[in-house]
């Protein structure tokens, strides 16, 4: 039975995030405990919901898909207490990361079963019927929260940055190592059509004037994209890359905290080997998916945080170039590069929503130029550290990075074929 009840989030699960750098931890259920019992989630049944589908048209534009449990087989959505006199759902969107303005935010959590979510999506299909989707996928460090909030600076289209459903199911799939039975694998399918379907409902109740929504996940979602495309299959998608060098060195500078020697003394005394990397893959284990990869387990080096960053960029770099050569009507209706997008910024994001099929009015291209006039990631624990306005300071990979990229590569042995891969149908020039 679906059910709702009053919950918040345990504060102490997530306090490491506000030191020094770890992974952002995966949205769970148990992300909560209950705000008056204080105990877990699941111990308080909560309040019976007997008319699921009356329950979301009546109350829809209150509550966002939050996380899913595969164990539990069931889908969580939350709603937020009033984060300003404006819409809530506005303000969530203004945030850089749409699940953690979730997560801290959270006062319901409403729990669907797996069962109830096809009778879910078939009654709220026809409402959402105008709503054109567009996911952007991207490798991560590559301006995507960027392109994400100059794309919702237009009238026509909502950009939601990080909704974190579509990581849940990538790991889930990775537990699996990609190998689901056909049932299991309809089964997450179904999870992210219905998951699709009530984020569209949500943001359309609150916003009914624009009506192209475009979701950003998580990067690790680029490994889902085939199923998420037949999940919703009308859907545009959208890549933006950066090359291996930016890539990591952008990573590096951010886990330590802009210290290069903070960065030298753990790499050369293995302390990220031996302490970092175990630590991120405990608190999130489908990190493993970089660290274990099996394309990869003959490499020498050690599993610290360089061969974790390398591999990384090399395994999701790898994954689009297989989209994009099994599935050219879908993958991707656009593709650009960190460099095109903060060197041409406006032309870019015009550029992109032209491949789309949305029309921008020359107002509208002024508040898109207006993003760019801000650090887009500004508050958030993974902001750049090492960077003013356009510049950005020394770089950080020497020779010894440089030959661990090459030798790393070379392993792999696929199609990617240096630190600067250049992905066919790339726009280089705007």
């Amino acid at each position: 039975m679906a059910s709702v009840r009053h919950v918040r989030c345990i504060k102490d699960k997530f306090r490491a995030e506000l030191g020094r750098f770890v992974p952002s931890l995966v949205t769970t259920l148990y992300d909560f405990e209950n705000s008056e019992l204080r105990q877990s989630t699941f111990n308080d049944t909560g309040k019976v919901i007997t008319d699921p589908i009356g329950f979301l048209r009546e109350n829809g534009a209150d509550f966002s898909v939050y996380g899913v449990d595969f164990n539990r087989r069931v889908l969580g959505l939350v709603k937020v207490r009033d984060l300003a006199i404006a819409n809530s759902s506005d303000e969530l969107k203004k945030v850089p990361f749409f699940f953690k303005a979730q997560r801290e935010n959270t006062e319901k959590l409403l729990t669907i079963p797996f069962d109830l979510l096809p009778s879910i999506a078939t009654s709220l299909e026809e409402a959402i019927s105008t709503v054109r989707n567009v996911f952007l996928f991207d490798t991560g460090r590559c301006g995507s929260t960027l392109l994400c909030k100059a794309m919702d600076a237009t009238s026509e289209v909502q950009a939601v940055s990080e909704p974190d459903v579509y990581t849940s199911v990538f790991a889930f799939l990775q537990s699996h190592d990609f190998d689901l039975t056909p049932a299991a694998e309809e089964e997450a399918i179904m999870v992210l059509k219905c998951s699709t379907i009530l984020l569209n409902f949500y943001f359309l109740k609150n916003d009914p004037s624009r009506q192209v929504i475009c979701y950003k996940p998580r990067s690790c979602a680029l490994f889902i994209a085939d199923l998420l495309q037949r999940a919703v299959p009308s859907a545009k998608t959208i890549f933006l890359y950066r090359n291996l060098p930016g890539f990591f060195d952008s990573w590096a500078s951010v886990m330590f905290s802009g210290s290069y020697w903070r960065y030298y003394i753990s790499t050369a005394l293995r302390i990220d080997v031996f302490y970092d990397i175990p630590n991120y893959t405990q608190m999130e284990p489908s990190l493993k998916f970089f660290t274990e990869n099996h394309r990869l387990v003959k490499h020498p080096a050690a599993r610290g945080i360089p061969f974790f960053l390398v591999s990384s960029w090399v395994l999701r770099m790898q994954k689009a170039y297989y989209l994009i050569n099994d599935d050219q009507s879908s993958f991707f209706h656009a593709i650009v590069t960190y460099k095109e997008l903060v060197t041409h910024k406006e032309r870019a994001v015009l550029k992109v929503l032209k491949e789309i099929g949305v029309d921008v009015s020359p107002e509208e291209i002024v508040k898109i130029k207006q993003v760019f006039g801000k650090d887009s990631q500004e508050g958030a624990g993974i902001q750049s550290v090492r960077r003013k306005g356009d510049i950005s300071k020394n770089t950080w990979i020497g020779n010894w990075e440089r030959k661990l990229f090459y030798s790393v590569i070379e392993c792999f042995s696929g199609d990617v074929y240096g630190p600067e891969f250049v992905l066919q149908n790339t726009t280089v020039e705007v």
